[in-house]
């Protein structure tokens, strides 16, 4: 029977090494591939039943847009709309919101004042 190793020895401090290692790699990774997200709004629903998040996602110089939302009491966030470019104004100048209607059915994305895009919930029957 061979004699059992010492935590800390030469061999094993070459395993956390590499395990260290390779652990840094995927992190740098992670960080070069995921783009540079900035939270715009994250506005509740009138009757507190959802809130919707409006972020923009820089992968170049024009940002993307998207937005998501999800059912009050729950964690997963809902993908509604993903807007690659909005190339009519410069994005210097551009001015995001989200709005609810006063019945929290509908939701609607706004650029400087006019509105891009809106999405109906359905009601449960």
């Amino acid at each position: 029977m061979m004699p059992r190793r010492p935590f800390f020895h030469p061999a094993r401090r070459r395993s956390w090494g590499r395990a260290a290692f390779i652990l840094f790699l995927i992190f740098v990774a992670y960080r070069i591939l995921t783009p540079n997200t900035k939270e715009v709004a994250r506005i509740p629903s009138p009757n507190g039943t959802r809130t919707a998040r409006l972020r923009k996602i820089y992968y170049v110089a024009q940002p993307s847009y998207k937005i998501d939302y999800r059912q009050t009491g729950k964690w997963l966030w809902l993908n509604l709309l993903y807007l690659p470019a909005y190339t009519n104004a410069p994005p210097e100048t551009t001015v995001e919101t989200l709005q609810w209607s006063p019945d929290s059915q509908k939701l609607f994305f706004r650029i400087n004042n006019t509105s891009i895009w809106s999405h109906t919930f359905n009601t449960p029957q």
